[in-house]
């Protein structure tokens, strides 16, 4: 089909926020070229698009390209697939074998009045750089035609209850296991995901882009707060910045959390008016070009930290400083955690909150009825991204983030003094392993207490 003028127009302004941040067709190539290189000659890849997802009767969730498939490919919409053939296949009207073919929803006029412009086969070989593109109504026919001739699929398909029915992936799977027998179903994401783990330049752009916007959402906020605004005030402040600042979507959902509800570690912003004296955690991350921030501040919404808020927060960022000093080349994926877990012990023993020997309580594990969780991740395409967990190497994007937690019940089952009772603090940056060591990417929040204290002094854009 021919693309007009005005549609490729459209088509280039939905795609400007990759293209214009550093990510381009050879680099989705290169990816799908490594991917590649590690297939035998007879395996066959395929991969599908996210499914879209009904929120209630005919409204759809927000939809969002699977990360794996975006990382192949480019593409953002849905009903679409990339099959990959080392081999290649041979087919009637090419001149050599195809090894790259991606499958999109085909053009129509009328439903793009509805929903908007599609790529279409063309859009998607001019847009995303593929040789070879067809609608999607074409994949079933031509992945047989791939599967006649392969030993091995590479597949990936969602686990499944043993009461569910079967979802369309595990049903091609089933079904190509019963056309060809000696076919092996393997699992793709053991290849994909440790080349997923380095970063590369492009990717780097997007992901800093997206960690500055989170950043200025931390600032705003630390200006804008003040005693007896609601949990959502917060959120619509700094979701406002995101959005502003030309952020698609959150990376995941925001988390503010004031008062007994900065104890609860996933807590979702509600509507508690947040009192004088209470800290708030507030752990966010916009999404820029498909990849995602994650960075954790904790404030006190009357501008200055009590004593003993200011003692716990204390202690979070000497851990956290003790986790920076161990990221470098050849480090433990555990080995930053480790030793922020150690500094934690040792503050908490220091209040008397913990008692008997620092190695003691790391042995017990008691500290972790403070501190419930580990101090990394990876961060990429997820919030939560995927990689081996083995020695840190330049181009891997950690978090670091330690916290304590004293909730009314853990100060009660240790018997601190109240003035304890409700204080959680995390703070998170997101870190990129460099050749020589690390950099902190989200330094433009303020973290520690005196520059948290100054910016709250100021006058935020949203103060009535």
């Amino acid at each position: 089909m021919h693309v007009s003028a005005q549609a490729r127009t459209v088509i280039a302004f939905f795609l400007s926020s990759i293209a214009a941040f550093a990510q381009t067709p050879a680099e989705w190539r290169a990816h799908r070229a490594e991917f590649m290189r590690h297939l035998g000659e007879k395996s066959v890849a395929i991969f599908k698009a996210n499914p879209e997802y009904v929120r209630n009767n005919d409204v759809e969730y927000e939809y969002r390209q699977g990360s794996d498939f975006y990382y192949l490919t480019g593409l953002t919409e849905k009903e679409s697939m990339l099959m990959l053939a080392p081999g290649g296949i041979m087919m009637r009207g090419q001149t050599r074998r195809l090894k790259e073919m991606l499958f999109v929803m085909p053009r129509n006029p009328l439903a793009e009045t509805w929903e908007g412009i599609l790529l279409g086969p063309e859009g998607a070989k001019e847009q995303l750089g593929f040789e070879t593109a067809f609608t999607n109504d074409r994949f079933e026919e031509l992945a047989e035609r791939a599967l006649a001739n392969a030993d091995t699929l590479y597949m990936e398909a969602e686990r499944i209850g043993l009461s569910q029915l079967l979802n369309e992936t595990l049903d091609f799977i089933k079904r190509a296991r019963e056309r060809f027998p000696n076919l092996v179903v393997a699992d793709p994401s053991k290849i994909l995901h440790p080349m997923r783990e380095i970063k590369s330049e492009g990717e780097m752009g997007l992901l800093r882009k997206a960690i500055d916007i989170t950043c200025a959402g931390h600032r705003e906020v630390m200006r804008s707060a003040k005693p007896g605004m609601r949990e959502y005030e917060l959120q619509a402040m700094l979701e406002y910045v995101f959005t502003q600042n030309g952020s698609e979507r959150l990376g995941f959902l925001s988390i503010v959390g004031s008062g007994p509800n900065s104890c609860i570690l996933h807590y979702r912003a509600g509507n508690r008016v947040i009192n004088s004296g209470e800290v708030i955690v507030i752990d966010i991350g916009a999404e820029y070009g498909m990849y995602t921030a994650d960075v954790t501040r904790t404030i006190p919404i009357n501008g200055k930290f009590t004593k003993e808020q200011a003692a716990i927060y204390q202690i979070v960022y000497d851990a956290q400083e003790a986790a920076f000093q161990k990221i470098k080349p050849g480090a433990a994926f555990r080995d930053p955690h480790e030793a922020s877990a150690r500094v934690v012990v040792e503050g908490l023993l220091k209040l008397g909150i913990l008692k008997g020997t620092i190695e003691a309580n790391l042995e017990s594990r008691v500290y972790t009825e403070f501190f419930l969780h580990g101090s990394n991740h990876y961060l990429g395409l997820d919030v939560h991204d995927v990689g081996t967990r083995g020695p840190l190497a330049p181009g891997v994007v950690i978090t670091v983030e330690p916290g304590i937690y004293i909730s009314e019940a853990t100060a009660q089952k240790h018997g601190l003094d109240k003035k304890y009772i409700n204080i959680g603090v995390r703070i998170e940056d997101d870190v990129l392993v460099t050749a020589t060591g690390h950099e902190i990417l989200s330094a433009s929040a303020p973290r520690s207490i005196a520059e948290i204290e100054a910016l709250l002094a100021q006058t935020g854009k949203f103060e009535n």
